[in-house]
Parts: C-alpha cells; structure tokens; sequence
C-alpha cells in the first residue's frame, strides 16, 4: 500500500471503490440538507445574478456551494483575517499576482512570499473562534486575507459576488445571511467527518508532525488546510461534475489532464511538450501515465500531463474551443480539483473532475515524490465509455 501522507481515497483497501459509493450518497445528503436550510437565501441570490447581468445562470446546487465554501473559509481562516495587517497583505496580494505572471521570477517571489507568508498568514496551531458578529467589514477582510494567501483565486471570484449580493440587502438580513453560511458550515464539519474522516484520517497527524516543517515555504497555507477543507473539495467536485455532467458528454472531444505526480518517475519522463501538456512517449509500461493514455486510445480521448501548477489550467493556456467541441477531465487532490473546475468553466471548457486516490508529489507532500493513481474504472465511468 502507498504511503498516506494526509488523506486516502482507498482507506486501506486496494481500490477507492467505496469512496465513490460514499461521496455520491453524502453529496445528495448535503444539497438536500442545503436546500431545507438555505433555499429562499440561494433564490434571492439568483435573482440577484439575474437582475445584475453579473454572469448566465447556474444552479442552485452550485451557488449553495459556494455559501457552504463561504462559511467554511470564515470558519477557518476569519479569526487570522482580522490579525493581518494592510501593508503586509497588500505586498502578499502583489506578489501572488507577479508569480504567475513571470516564469524566471517564480523562484525568487516564491522565496519572499515564504517569508511573509510566515512572518504574516503562518500558524501552527491556527486557533479556532471566527468573529462571533459577522458583517461586511469581517468579511471584507477574510478576502484580503485569501487574496494574500494566493491559493484561493477563484473562491475569491465567486465570494466577491456573494459580497456584492450581502452589499445590496439591508444590515440585518446580510449579518443574517453570513450566519446562515457560518451555521451551515458547522453542520457540515460535524456530518462530513463522519462521512468521510475515514479518508482523511491522517490529516490531523500531518499537521501535528510535519507540518511545522513548513515555515518559510510559499506553500504553507496550502499545505495547513484542515479536514473540513479536504471534505469541502471532495463535496464540490462531485457538485460541479453533476452541474457540468450534460454540457460535458455533449462535446465531441474528450482530453484527460493528468498530474506530473501521476509519472513512475520524476526524473527521466520522456514525455513529448505539446501545446497544452506533455504527450506520453511510452518509456515505461508500468507507469499510470502510461496505462492511461493506453486506455485513451482504445476509447478515444486523449491523455495529457498538465504543467505543474495548483489549478488545472494555467495562465491561460488552454483556450475555449467553438461549438463545445472540448470536454476535460481534470485529474487532481481534493484542494485543487474545485478550483480547476471552476476555472475551465469560466474558460467556456465543460469539465469533470477525477481525484488522485492520495497524494505524493515532491512539490509539496514528499521529498522524494510517491507516483500516484486514480480509480480507473470511476474514470471510464466519468468519461462515459464503460
């Protein structure tokens, strides 16, 4: 069995079967849940989208995610918001911004960043106690503080216009509103670990012994995230796949991006650079980049190695194709596969979501890098071909 390094979609058995048995019932549990609590708060919000032009109408499953998302980042990250102070968080904003924007600078904001980062956002016993009165002005600062962090770019987006929507409703019912989000939050901390703390036992324990490693490295908020923040993700790529489900099966051309972790081999991959990833050159058949590009061509839909990078796309990269004809399935851990999701929607591409069966990469969780995998029979079964 594979190292567990934080969360483990085959809980000690060989193949993450259950798992997906177990999401799809929970995911119906929580919509359902989300819908009793919250289903006169998401219409007002729709027909706030609607009157505001502010982008085509999605469903109502989608944007309770984005409230439960809202309500679980205040949960974990509000109390550290109304630490940060401006100039820091400006400098962190910047920064974030620039890395992105400049390959032979990446290394060098990546090491700023890391000192900031801890000087600043780094926590590692990030206490609990979100401000008991929420309203704008807390809110305000938790998305200063996700922006300084860089992880949370396309969280932002969408709580931007949660924002705005809080911004146009009286004071009482917006603080009412955020409590709504707060209260949900705390009902699904409680249900998803039962649910699924199983596949995320080893979290707690990560966070405890390695975790204080992290200090002065770019990547400690991303690599601090908690249990419920794993559970969270796990939920929403099982909401966006059903949301995305009909427009995805519609396209004529299917392209599975999978993770350079997926690789048997970090060093020596022969894989051939092509416009948007590498293309497997078959240098190793025991390597599950291998396998799955085999499976690709008895199926018909191509494999790719996505660049390293957190989201699945990347400054842009990929461009929307006419007439759908592209649909991507992202493959990916539980804390990026939302954010991709929701950044190739945004980019007029319908995608599903697959997730790595645990995690490995040398990037962030093992010095040497432990080769991943995926659930292949739940990949066919996503690309609709079994």
């Amino acid at each position: 069995m594979p190292e567990v390094i934080t969360y483990s979609l085959r809980n000690d058995q060989r193949h993450s079967d259950q798992y997906y048995q177990d999401i799809v019932a929970f995911r119906d549990r929580v919509l359902a849940e989300m819908q009793s609590r919250t289903g006169g708060l998401i219409d007002a919000f729709q027909a706030f989208i609607q009157s505001s032009g502010r982008e085509e109408l999605r469903s109502g499953a989608e944007y309770s995610f984005e409230l439960l998302t809202l309500g679980v980042l205040w949960t974990v990250y509000a109390s550290s918001a109304a630490d940060l102070a401006i100039a820091p968080a400006n400098a962190l904003s910047r920064l974030a911004k620039m890395r992105k924007q400049s390959e032979s600078l990446k290394p060098a904001i990546d090491w700023l960043r890391g000192v900031l980062i801890s000087l600043f956002l780094f926590s590692v016993e990030r206490g609990d106690g979100a401000p008991s009165e929420p309203d704008l002005g807390q809110l305000n600062l938790l998305l200063k503080w996700l922006e300084a962090s860089g992880d949370f770019d396309e969280e932002i987006k969408r709580l931007k216009a949660w924002r705005e929507f809080l911004i146009s409703q009286p004071f009482i019912k917006a603080q009412e509103y955020l409590t709504t989000a707060i209260d949900l939050a705390a009902w699904f901390e409680q249900e998803s670990l039962v649910a699924l703390g199983g596949y995320t036992s080893r979290v707690e324990t990560f966070l405890a012994e390695k975790y204080p490693a992290y200090r002065w490295r770019e990547d400690a908020v991303f690599c601090g995230r908690r249990r419920v923040e794993y559970h969270l993700n796990m939920l929403g790529t099982e909401i966006l796949n059903q949301a995305l489900r009909d427009e995805f099966l519609r396209t004529q051309r299917k392209v599975v991006l999978l993770p350079p972790c997926m690789r048997a081999k970090q060093d020596g991959c022969q894989a051939r650079p092509t416009p948007l990833g590498e293309l497997c050159a078959d240098c190793t058949p025991g390597c599950r980049v291998h396998q799955v590009t085999k499976l690709g061509e008895k199926h018909g839909f191509d494999v790719l190695i996505m660049p390293h990078e957190l989201s699945v796309f990347s400054n842009g990269k990929i461009k929307p194709t006419a007439n759908g004809a592209l649909g991507v399935v992202g493959v990916s851990c539980p804390l990026t596969n939302v954010a991709g999701g929701w950044e190739t929607k945004d980019l007029g591409v319908p995608a599903q979501g697959v997730l790595l069966d645990y995690c490995g990469c040398p990037w962030h969780w093992h010095p040497q890098g432990i080769p991943t995998d995926i659930n292949f029979g739940h990949l066919l079964r996503v690309l609709a071909v079994q």
